[in-house]
Parts: C-alpha cells; structure tokens; sequence
C-alpha cells in the first residue's frame, strides 16, 4: 500500500515487512487511479462484490482491477494464518489447522482488492481477492466479510503484466 509491503501476521498484528522477506505468490502494481466511486451502504462481502462488479461490466471485464477502498467499517473480520515451515503444504491445507480469525468494529482503515479476469483461472483465483489493513498499520489480513455506511473507492485497470517465475526447487 502506497509502496510499502505489510504481513499480517498469525496473531493478527501486521508489520512493515523486512526487504530480505520471501513470498511464494505475490501481485503487485504501481497503483495509477483510473477511476473512482463512492460506495453506499454495504452490509457484507457479496454486497461489495456486486458493487465494485458494475464498474468492472462498465469498463472491460477481461482487464484486471486494483481497488483502494478508505473508510469506517462497521464490521471487518479478517484472517490470517500461522508462518509455514518445511515441508510447505498448500494454502488450503494450511488454512484447515492454521487459520486465525480477527473482529474489528469501527476500524479506519483501507481495503486493498485485486480483481483477476474468469480466464486467469489457472493462474490466480478469479474474481475478487480482498485484504485490509487499519489506518494504525497495526491491524489487518484477508477480508472475510465487512460493512461499512459509505466509502470512496480508487480503481487501477490494468490491461498487461509481467509474471516472473522462480527456479527455486522449494517454489
């Protein structure tokens, strides 16, 4: 966010993270705002969905989407789950034992969204992808499900990448 990289982290804190930190998977853009629109009142997760999907049936739905959503939620519940050591099981595995979930009411803070086009399917998870992170930078993590009364929402659409591929035997 606003280029700096943030972990949350398995006890629901979130810290700058260190230059000689690894990721297996990671998006990234220079957000360039494209676009922007005040949210209304939104009750959950689907909610927010249906709305950010009309800008993107407006504009091109084969693009990609970057969103920065600042706001007062109501309601954010997040998760993150515990560091992984060797040997590394996938996401959803990890998910089963590791996962840890956060409640927040009336946070400040900033909703990050990545939207990926339905052909990118067997690169990426289509559809939307959301994190959080609260003003503080001390709270956030995958967005379960949220509220909030209104928000201003940025879009970034993006019509091209790079993916760059490890040669790790470990990726």
């Amino acid at each position: 966010l606003d280029g700096k990289v943030y972990q949350a982290l398995g006890d629901g804190t979130v810290k700058e993270a260190d230059d000689n930190e690894t990721v297996p998977f990671s998006n990234v853009t220079y957000f360039d705002k494209d676009l922007s629109a005040t949210l209304s009142q939104t009750n959950d997760i689907n909610a927010l969905k249906e709305s950010l999907n009309k800008t993107v049936n407006e504009n091109g739905k084969n693009l990609f989407y970057f969103v920065k959503i600042n706001g007062t939620f109501k309601k954010m519940n997040v998760r993150s789950e515990l560091k992984q050591e060797k040997p590394y099981r996938t996401l959803d595995k990890a998910l089963e034992t590791d996962q840890r979930e956060f409640n927040y009411d009336n946070i400040k803070g900033t909703v990050v969204a990545l939207y990926c086009p339905d052909y990118m399917g067997g690169l990426n998870t289509p559809g939307w992808h959301f994190h959080f992170i609260s003003d503080d930078r001390t709270k956030g993590g995958h967005i379960l499900d949220l509220a909030f009364d209104s928000a201003q929402a940025e879009f970034d659409s993006t019509q091209d990448f790079d993916m760059y591929l490890s040669d790790n035997s470990d990726f």
